[in-house]
């Protein structure tokens, strides 16, 4: 009997099979050379398809990055911000004389 576990091991086999065919197949499909100067390095002649698939790769390692920076760094400073704001409070409450 197949769990939950084997099931998601056989889809993402799956999907890396399919992410690695569709790569192959767009530098074979993609026979055109180009050539980039980026500012400070010159790239040769190279295989369009490879440009894509570095670009794709690069990409989705930015893509990586910036999810992290938003989902781990933005909600710490809300709550830095939330703290902050209760510290005014007490400070506040503490600097009223008692009647």
């Amino acid at each position: 009997m197949m769990n939950l576990i084997n099931l998601k091991r056989i889809l993402l086999g799956l999907i890396f099979i399919l992410l690695v065919f569709s790569g192959v197949w767009l530098v074979v499909t993609n026979q055109q050379t180009i050539s980039l100067n980026l500012l400070l390095l010159e790239i040769p002649a190279i295989n369009s398809g490879v440009v894509v698939l570095i670009s794709f790769a690069l990409g989705c390692v930015v893509g990586v990055f910036a999810s992290i920076f938003i989902f781990k760094l933005l909600p710490l400073r809300w709550q830095l911000r939330q703290s902050q704001r209760e510290i005014a409070e007490l400070r506040k409450q503490n600097a009223r004389p008692l009647l």
